[in-house]
């Protein structure tokens, strides 16, 4: 039986077929394939660099771009190190604290009372009593079963750790093995024309890549000096310091600004800095406006989708694939619209349109 389709749902039926093969694709093969895909993509970008120390020291490339990603790779962990001794460091100041802030609580928690007691003549010791009654069973609820689920959990963790390194690993010996013969593999692309159509498909999907890195890093730069400068105008000692890292926590699926400016936010209340504590919800509404407001129009439209298209892409790519989502998703939407893009205009022959060398007659 012979099922005849109008141009339009051949259109249709090809994008249905791509759809699904790209969902398989991100689904199945992308955690086999990334790292090698990735790592080409990083010898791209080391390429020139590579090349013009090459001509001038005349070491070995493989060896050269070793030394650079062991640069990049310590600079990286002296940060993160910083970084994570600062909040330690901070941290154990807050824990030696906690008594204070306890007191300052509750000295709050009865000032409150005793004022709506005031106001509208409600018995403010019950009041009381119910919001430490509530808190006393939070704490209690945290203890039984929030922290032991995380705790069992933890396994999973430890593999998701061992997973990730082990990327990482792969990626940097992908990428030493690729420097040694890249300009050989970029030349045979560019003779080949078989696969003319995943070249067209992959320049788009680079340049989606470029575009997503580059709107990262401007929204992080954006989103950490507006903290900075109004963290530091408010009088907050180490404004700056929470300002970078509240933009470097923003890039964090799941995590955002929220982890910084929050508890920032409840511990200037127990302290006493009101305007300081208003002013941490304040930024944290006003960096995730400025995250949705931004990232479509700096990744839509600049490679073609609309800016609700991309953040549609995330929202389900957060559902499909989960926390890699934020990026799967983007991305398939682009390589499902610039393969339709390419099939649809296919001619009937089944090969692109190029242009012909031999005169009209």
């Amino acid at each position: 039986m012979k099922i005849n389709l109008t141009e339009g749902g051949k259109k249709y039926l090809t994008a249905a077929v791509i759809t699904l093969a790209v969902y398989f694709a991100m689904k199945y093969l992308s955690p086999i394939l990334s790292p090698f895909l990735l790592a080409f993509l990083l010898a791209g970008l080391l390429n020139p660099l590579v090349q013009a120390l090459h001509k001038r020291l005349k070491i070995h490339k493989p060896i050269l771009a070793g030394l650079i990603l062991f640069a990049a790779c310590l600079l990286i962990i002296i940060s993160l190190w910083l970084i994570i001794t600062s909040l330690v460091a901070n941290s154990s100041k807050i824990a030696g604290c906690i008594p204070d802030y306890q007191e300052d609580l509750c000295l709050l928690l009865d000032d409150c009372c005793n004022k709506v007691e005031q106001k509208f003549g409600v018995d403010g010791a019950q009041i009381e009593n119910f919001i430490i009654e509530q808190m006393n069973l939070f704490v209690e609820n945290l203890e039984v079963k929030v922290l032991p689920a995380v705790m069992g959990k933890s396994v999973g963790y430890m593999k998701n750790i061992v997973s990730f390194i082990s990327f990482i690993v792969v990626m940097i010996i992908a990428i030493l093995l690729i420097m040694k013969d890249y300009d050989k593999y970029v030349l045979k692309l560019q003779e080949n024309n078989d696969f003319q159509g995943v070249k067209e498909i992959g320049k788009k999907v680079l340049l989606y890549v470029k575009t997503f890195m580059k709107a990262q890093l401007i929204i992080l730069c954006i989103i950490s000096a507006i903290c900075a400068v109004t963290l530091t105008f408010s009088g907050m000692k180490g404004g700056i310091f929470y300002g970078i890292l509240t933009g470097f926590m923003d890039m964090l699926p799941f995590i955002g600004t929220g982890i910084m400016l929050i508890p920032l936010a409840f511990f200037r209340l127990l302290n006493g800095h009101y305007f300081q504590a208003v002013l941490c919800f304040f930024l944290y509404a006003v960096c995730a406006l400025v995250r949705e407001f931004l990232e479509p129009k700096l990744i839509g439209e600049r490679v073609g989708v609309w800016p609700v298209g991309i953040l549609f892409a995330v929202f389900a790519g957060i559902h499909l694939f989960g926390v890699w989502g934020i990026i799967k998703g983007p991305l398939s939407l682009v390589i499902i619209c610039e393969t339709c893009k390419y099939f649809w205009n296919l001619p009937e022959g089944g090969q692109p349109d190029t242009p012909s060398d031999e005169p009209n007659s």
